[in-house]
């Protein structure tokens, strides 16, 4: 390893821990400061711009989006706490499991967010340990990312295992029933976690000595909220027939074959998921009434931007580096693999750590 390969890599982490230090879209414009140091200071030309996967995570979260704006987002959490509620007393299964459709149908996390405090409260007043439930609920809600048709996830994957010969069906085959056992495996280690609560000395202090609310003190919240939109049911059903027709393209790929002055041209994946989400935001817009000022303005739409600014700087910043480096790089990792197979799933697991942890800000 070279002196040089050591300063480049130097940048690259520095650029990595100023975007995790300021967090939001700084990840991605530190990643091309990372890219201006790389290019000026060590005359290494700028690799590929990431545009497919930028162009999916961009179609996907104008639909997702839509639907936020009609009102389907608020239809699924209300639908979600529904099946959280009539299933109480297995609610440590229950939950991650509806995390986990939900997700993986929406192709977003957000979901989750909102159904934090009905797990808690649901568990709370049914004396099982709150943070059972709420921590696989969270975990399954990011597997189901990981698994979702329409997750920037499931997009980064398609643009790079495309050219390997992996397509979207390969890549359900293999993320769905992986991150589904592994949910499950984690709930049924999470019913053993900690003590119940009516054997816990801790928390029958704090509930004796009036710290904490007693169960079925909260109460429920559906009463104080307001009405849903009147195309919210509609929105989400036009935005799982787009997830369905994108399943059914994968799989099938005649769907995507078009007779092109008599040859057959099979239109990619990354360019059907985006004709059919665009098409499918057009629609519920259409269908439902919902503003489209107000898609811009959603949550989806926000976090959408922030995630396509992290992937254009971030892999920008990844792939000069390595397209600079690949020899030394590539032969590396792929003795380590060879030799040690499971190595590789570490490093991987080391290098998401690097790039996607949050560190503590500054005092103030």
């Amino acid at each position: 390893m070279t002196l040089k390969l050591i300063l480049e890599f130097a940048v690259v982490l520095g650029a990595l821990f100023m975007g995790a230090r300021a967090g939001g879209v700084s990840l991605g414009l530190w990643g091309a400061v990372g890219l201006l140091v790389l290019a000026v200071g060590f005359g290494i030309p700028p690799g590929a711009i990431p545009g497919e996967v930028i162009i999916i995570v961009l179609t996907v979260i104008m639909a997702a989006s839509a639907m936020e704006v009609a009102g389907g987002v608020d239809f699924l959490v209300r639908t979600a706490e529904r099946i959280i509620r009539k299933n109480p007393k297995q609610i440590t299964i229950v939950a991650p499991l509806v995390t986990y459709g939900f997700t993986f149908a929406s192709g977003t996390g957000h979901i989750v967010y909102p159904l934090l405090p009905v797990i808690y409260e649901v568990a709370h007043e049914n004396g099982i340990r709150p943070e059972r439930p709420m921590a696989i609920a969270t975990i399954a809600s990011q597997q189901a990312i990981t698994a979702s048709p329409v997750s920037a996830a499931t997009a980064v994957m398609i643009g790079l295992l495309a050219t390997h010969g992996f397509g979207l069906t390969q890549i359900l085959l293999i993320c769905v029933p992986s991150t589904l056992l592994a949910v499950l495996l984690g709930a049924l280690v999470q019913l053993r976690v900690g003590a119940e609560l009516a054997d816990d000395p801790e928390y029958q202090r704090r509930l004796k000595a009036g710290e904490l609310t007693p169960p079925g003190g909260g109460g429920g919240t559906g009463a104080e909220r307001a009405p849903l939109k009147p195309g919210a049911r509609m929105s989400v059903w036009i935005f799982f027939g787009g997830v369905a027709l994108i399943v059914l393209a994968g799989i099938i790929p005649a769907l995507r074959t078009l007779p092109a002055g008599g040859e057959p041209v099979q239109i990619g994946m990354p360019i059907a998921i985006a004709i059919i989400m665009l098409a499918t935001a057009a629609v519920i817009l259409l269908a439902t009434g919902a503003s489209p000022a107000d898609v811009p303005k959603s949550k989806n739409c926000q976090s959408g931007i922030t995630a396509i600014i992290g992937i254009l700087g971030l892999a920008w910043l990844g792939d000069t580096f390595i397209a600079a480096n690949e020899a030394v790089i590539i032969g590396s990792l792929s003795d380590m693999a060879r030799a040690a197979p499971w190595s590789f799933a570490l490093g991987l697991f080391l290098a998401s750590m690097l790039r996607t942890a949050r560190l503590r800000p500054p005092a103030r």
